[in-house]
């Protein structure tokens, strides 16, 4: 592109040659050298630059195929900044097992109407071969976080050794279609992750690439993905410790804290006698104390306590503490 503003953009055309041309092999227009003898007419080197320009767009167009168009609604999800970044995903080219050993890309703005820009400088580079996909082999949820495991792959795309330099994670959450950025910015180096920011209560699916050794931009084919249901069936821990105190007309209740990030409250439990236990707190209370103002004189009661969170997951009870009202 020539730095202009893009008025009235309808779509831009991404082109790629495969194995392309020496000729081709130019990034940027040839600069301006003194005019042959005899051409010294004004404008003359000008004119010039644009018949090299037009040559070399010419030889591109005839060498290169489109790959893609994205239009404007695409453009806005690549756009980082001022910069529109697009992933070309070369594993076709890598089918049958040859990697090949340049490429060359170049793009044109469309505007309403159907006018095309100029052809953009032409890039080439040669593609470094991408590992192959690693294999998910466990996706576990636990209180809080999610693991997953893969192993490492072997071969990279064309069916040679791999060169692992790292992995990256991603992942979606059902009905989603696409992934979203990785959840690690750097490769991991083991075949190992924690997961702790996925959201409970959906269904959660995930993928692995692995990049490589000193390239963590390239990323390899990405793992058949696997998933669980992130559901909160983990319930908090049973307060260690109770303590009662009768007191005349009443039992005061006091129990240690249990610390659980989602964590609703406590209720209490009584029974008397050999009876099963009877719920004394309809809701669940936040403070770590209670008194039982419904009990009767020269009675034996068993209390426990429960620590409920917020999916409603209920713990063990705690010790049961005995108490012989006066």
């Amino acid at each position: 592109m020539n730095g202009d503003p893009l008025r009235d953009l309808v779509s831009i055309e991404i082109y790629r040659a495969v194995e392309p041309s020496p000729a081709l092999v130019i990034t940027r227009p040839p600069s301006r050298g003194p005019a042959p003898a005899g051409d010294q007419a004004p404008g003359s080197s000008a004119r010039r630059e644009a018949a090299n320009v037009r040559l070399a767009e010419t030889a591109f167009y005839r060498e290169a195929k489109r790959i893609d168009a994205l239009p404007v609604a695409a453009i806005a999800k690549r756009t980082r900044g001022a910069t529109i970044v697009y992933r070309d995903p070369l594993a076709p080219l890598f089918a049958g097992g040859k990697l090949p050993s340049s490429l060359a890309y170049a793009v044109i703005s469309v505007r309403r109407g159907g006018e095309r820009s100029p052809l953009s400088n032409i890039v080439p580079f040669s593609p470094a071969v991408p590992p192959g996909p690693p294999t998910i082999i466990r996706v576990t949820p636990d209180q809080g976080r999610i693991c997953i495991e893969w192993i490492a792959p072997e071969k990279d795309v064309t069916g040679q050794p791999a060169a692992i330099g790292g992995y990256r994670i991603y992942r979606r959450a059902l009905p989603e279609e696409d992934y979203d950025a990785p959840l690690n910015a750097d490769p991991v180096p083991g075949t190992v992750f924690v997961d702790t920011t996925a959201p409970p209560g959906a269904r959660v699916v995930y993928t692995v690439r692995a990049t490589l050794p000193g390239k963590p931009k390239i990323e390899g084919v990405p793992a058949v993905e696997d998933g669980v249901d992130y559901r909160d069936v983990f319930p908090p821990a049973a307060p260690a410790r109770l303590d009662v105190l009768p007191e005349t007309a009443a039992v005061r209740l006091i129990w240690d804290p249990v610390a659980a990030p989602d964590l609703t409250g406590y209720v209490v439990y009584r029974a008397e006698g050999d009876g099963a236990p009877v719920r004394l707190t309809e809701k669940p209370i936040t403070d770590t104390f209670f008194t039982d103002t419904s009990v009767q004189p020269r009675h034996r009661y068993r209390y426990t306590v429960v620590a409920v969170d917020s999916a409603g997951n209920a713990s063990p009870p705690s010790p049961e503490a005995v108490a012989d009202t006066l």
